[in-house]
C-alpha cells in the first residue's frame, strides 16, 4: 500500500510540473530544483541516537545553520566523515567501531537538513561550505566522503585547498551533477522542457550552468593525496567513472568492489581506508 501511495505522489508532482512548464518554464524549473533540494528522509533515528549517544556533540554554526558534529576522542590523526543524501552520521557506524580500535580520533557532521543539522534545502556547494566550517573547527588530517559527502568533498579540496588535509577519500559519488539529475529524473520522468527549466533554475541559483559542476574538473585542481572507491554493482555512482576521476586525480588511487552495491557499508572499506591513512601519514 505504502508503495501505491508514493508511485501516486511522484504521478501527480510529474503532472503538476510537466503541466506548469507548458506555461512557464521558469515556475516549473524552480518547483523542480525545490523538489530536488529537499530530503524527505535523513533524520536522526532512535538506533542513530543510541549510537551516537557515545560521542560528543557540538552544534558548530556556518551559512546561517546549526550543523551538528559528533567527536570520538583518540590520540591518532583526525578523520572527519560526511555522509550522503537523505543519510546522517550513524550511517558511519561500521567505519567508526574499525577508526575507534586503530585509535584515531573521529568526528562526523550531519548534513544541511540531515540528522540533527537544521535547514530542509540540501546541495553539494552547501555541503562543502559546511565540511569547511567544521574542518576549520577541527583541523583533521583526513576527510572522507561517501555519495554525495564525497561530492562536496571533492569541491571543498580543489575551492578551498586546505593545508592541514593530508589526504581525501571519496566513496561511491557521483562525478557529475549532470549523472545526479539524471538520476533523480529516472525516478520523477519530467517532461525534457520541465527538465530544461529545471537546469535555468540551477544556473540562477548558483551563478554556474550544470555542467560546470563536476568532479573532473575538481580533480585536475586538486593537488591532495586521495583513495577513490567504488563498487561495479553501483546504480548510482558509475565505476567506469569513478575509475576515470582516479586518472584525471593524480595523486589519488583506485579501488574497486564488487557486490557492495551504493552504500559500501563495509568493514573491509573501512580497512582499507586505515590502510591509506597509514601510508599518507
Amino acid at each position: 500500500m505504502r508503495q501505491f501511495f508514493r508511485k501516486l505522489a511522484i504521478g501527480l508532482l510529474r503532472f503538476q510540473i510537466n503541466t506548469i512548464a507548458l506555461f512557464s518554464l521558469g515556475w516549473a524549473g524552480r518547483k523542480a530544483l525545490d523538489i530536488f533540494r529537499t530530503p524527505h528522509k535523513g533524520r536522526l533515528r532512535e538506533q542513530d541516537k543510541t549510537f551516537l549517544a557515545g560521542a560528543k556533540w557540538e552544534t558548530i554554526q556556518a551559512e546561517g545553520l546549526d550543523i551538528q558534529t559528533y567527536l570520538w576522542e583518540g590520540s591518532g590523526p583526525t578523520i572527519l566523515l560526511a555522509h550522503g543524501w537523505e543519510s546522517n552520521s550513524g550511517r558511519w557506524r561500521t567505519f567508526i567501531n574499525v577508526f575507534k580500535k586503530q585509535n584515531y580520533r573521529i568526528i562526523a557532521l550531519d548534513a544541511p537538513g540531515h540528522g540533527a543539522t537544521s535547514g530542509n534545502r540540501f546541495d553539494a556547494h552547501w555541503y562543502a561550505l559546511a565540511i569547511k566550517a567544521v574542518a576549520e573547527h577541527f583541523q583533521p588530517a583526513f576527510i572522507a566522503g561517501h555519495s554525495a559527502g564525497g561530492m562536496a568533498l571533492m569541491y571543498y579540496l580543489s575551492h578551498f585547498k586546505p593545508s592541514f588535509v593530508h589526504g581525501g577519500v571519496v566513496i561511491a559519488a557521483p562525478c557529475s551533477l549532470r549523472r545526479v539529475l539524471n538520476n533523480f529524473n529516472s525516478v520523477l520522468h519530467l517532461s525534457e522542457r520541465a527538465m530544461q527549466g529545471m537546469e535555468i533554475a540551477i544556473n540562477d541559483q548558483f551563478g554556474v550552468p550544470v555542467d560546470s559542476f563536476n568532479l573532473y574538473d575538481f580533480a585536475e585542481k586538486n593537488k591532495t593525496p586521495g583513495l577513490m572507491m567504488y563498487d561495479a554493482c553501483d546504480e548510482v555512482a558509475s565505476f567506469a567513472e569513478g575509475q576515470k576521476l582516479a586518472a584525471i586525480w593524480k595523486k589519488s588511487r583506485f579501488e574497486g568492489y564488487n557486490g557492495l552495491g551504493h552504500s559500501m557499508n563495509n568493514k573491509a572499506v573501512a580497512e582499507e581506508i586505515g590502510v591509506f591513512m597509514e601510508g599518507v601519514g
